[in-house]
């Protein structure tokens, strides 16, 4: 159940995905919760992105890969290197826009929206939860991330 909630709370950065004008680097949530900073970082594989997530201090070690061509189809998300249950898929709406879609076992979970602001130095991440007991079923939260 850990990894699924942890695989949740990452459902919000994965929208930082962005097109071809999106920032290649670290970013770091804001206001995270005490001793749980949250990162990601975006590189460039191919056509598509690389997200590696990282969530501590006091879960070292805990890393969460996705590797997406933003073309809304689900891809496998990996937590330590080990396959979940869990998929995201990540369309490009324009180049500061995505949609993301977090499934469980094939089962919709969740939803986020995300835009970068004009100067590419800001996320700011809506996400709806559709998992009852994960977050407060229909609950809207706006989380922002900063460019590092």
């Amino acid at each position: 159940m850990r990894r699924i909630a942890v695989v949740v709370c990452f459902l919000s950065l994965s929208p930082l995905v962005q097109a071809d004008s999106l920032p290649i680097g670290t970013w770091v949530k804001r206001a995270p919760s005490p001793g749980a900073a949250l990162t990601m970082t975006v590189e460039q594989v191919g056509n598509g992105r690389k997200l590696t997530y990282k969530y501590g201090p006091d879960a070292p070690g805990m890393v969460m890969v996705v590797l997406t061509q933003l073309d809304g189809k689900d891809v496998p998300i990996l937590v330590d290197g080990k396959p979940t249950d869990q998929t995201m898929g990540i369309r490009m709406i324009d180049s500061r826009h995505t949609f993301t879609v977090l499934k469980l076992q094939g089962k919709e979970t969740g939803i986020a929206k995300s835009e970068v602001s004009a100067n590419g130095k800001v996320l700011k991440v809506e996400i709806m939860m559709a998992t009852p007991g994960v977050k407060e079923e229909g609950a809207k939260v706006v989380e922002y991330w900063d460019k590092k």
